[in-house]
């Protein structure tokens, strides 16, 4: 766990959700995050990195927590189906990290708090600090996709559940914040139904695209990369897809094709996904390698939410892409200018054939792709969105007479 608290911040790029914090002057941000702000695997695109690179005064401070055995969360999932909270809160709630934030914000002014998505709501802070939540995804929509998409019915009946808890925990989140940061448009619209008067300002994820830029590396012919954290659900669910469903029809059109997935993972499932014509690296150092030898990025993605940082780094690098519709949810981008939109295995096998039969048609959709993300998925964009929201809520509090909460910030932040 981490909180950091951004002070005399300054305009400049960086990543969303630490060190993407810009706003006014003399304006200081606490950021609470269940991630390291550093990364210890270089990623330039990560939410939370570029926190050490941040151009202001930056404090971090950390709360380490073990992180359970998979037997050990499985127990503690089916406990937590007695409480009425969420399982994803009890997760990553610490009294250790509450300790820290009560002494950091008796030990200094802080003007905003910043919550690194609403899983952290259960922290409380002083009456009369506005708390602004950074979604990276509208969470219940996971746990709800995750229930549609699962087929172990042990998952499948823990996500109705989890999602059920979630939705009200969530939304009573967002009616009680001075403000909601969120991927796109269409989960605007969601924040809004529910929490009409919450400020709300679309801060996309962004990419750095200096870092991940089309290169000189030959493409290897008829090769597929799959990039993604193996162990969040979402993208082993992928992963797995790709695999057992959609590789078999690719290698019947090409049967020389090669497949890479790229990501840490559990060494069960690691072992599990390889096979001939599949290599799996586990944990790499850099993944844009990976992603500028390959003739194809695939994000073969079937359940989660938000949008996805695999698809602004595919496309930053120039590379023709293929997607399910929700893989690439709330990015702006046109199916045959940008990528290739695919639903089910076969429709997906046969647009990769596609672009491995047709050079051109994967130039074209890799040169739209590149301009697409420099005119609207730069982190200086995000930066200049969250300032705005942050900067909005920071005047509110300052204006307020004293002694006046801003509305929805109280004694226990927002809790439920």
């Amino acid at each position: 766990m981490t909180f950091l608290d951004v002070r005399g911040i300054r305009r400049g790029a960086a990543g969303h959700t630490f060190a993407g914090v810009m706003s006014a002057p003399r304006l200081n941000v606490l950021i609470v995050s269940a991630q390291f702000p550093f990364p210890p695997r270089p990623r330039p695109s990560e939410r939370a990195d570029g926190a050490a690179a941040w151009p202001g005064d930056l404090r971090v401070e950390t709360v380490e927590l073990a992180a359970p055995s998979r037997a050990a969360k499985r127990a503690a999932q089916a406990a937590s189906l007695a409480s009425p909270r969420p399982y994803a809160c009890r997760s990553v709630r610490s009294h250790e990290m509450q300790r820290r934030i009560d002494a950091l914000c008796a030990a200094r002014r802080v003007d905003v708090v910043q919550l690194e998505t609403s899983l952290l709501c259960t922290f409380s802070f002083p009456p009369g600090i506005p708390v602004v939540v950074d979604e990276h995804n509208v969470e219940y929509e996971v746990f709800a996709r995750m229930h549609e998409g699962e087929r172990s019915r042990p998952r499948r009946a823990f996500n109705r559940v989890e999602h059920a808890r979630f939705r009200r925990f969530e939304q009573h989140c967002w009616r009680r914040a001075a403000g909601c940061a969120v991927t796109s448009e269409r989960e605007a619209r969601i924040v809004h139904s529910v929490a009409p008067r919450a400020p709300v300002e679309v801060v996309p994820n962004g990419v750095d695209l200096d870092a991940f830029r089309p290169s000189r590396t030959p493409t290897e012919p008829c090769s597929v990369v799959f990039n993604g954290i193996l162990d969040y659900r979402p993208n082993l669910d992928a992963a797995n897809h790709l695999v057992d469903e959609i590789w078999p029809r690719v290698q019947r059109h090409s049967p020389g094709a090669r497949l890479t997935i790229v990501g840490r993972g559990h060494p069960g499932d690691i072992r599990r996904l390889r096979r001939p014509g599949v290599a799996v690296t586990g944990e790499v150092p850099d993944v844009r390698p990976y992603l500028e030898r390959a003739a194809v990025v695939a994000v073969p993605v079937r359940m989660g939410g938000g949008t996805r940082l695999k698809v602004l780094e595919g496309l930053a690098i120039g590379k023709p892409m293929v997607s399910t519709t929700l893989g690439c949810e709330g990015v702006r981008v046109r199916d045959g200018e940008h990528l290739l939109v695919a639903d089910g295995a076969d429709a997906f096998a046969a647009a990769i054939a596609r672009v491995f039969a047709h050079a051109g048609l994967g130039h074209a959709l890799g040169s739209a792709g590149r301009g697409l993300v420099e005119r609207e998925y730069s982190w200086d964009l995000a930066a200049d969105r969250l300032d705005d929201l942050l900067a909005r809520v920071g005047a509110r509090r300052r204006r307020a007479p004293a002694g006046v909460l801003v509305p929805r910030a109280e004694a226990e932040g927002v809790a439920p």
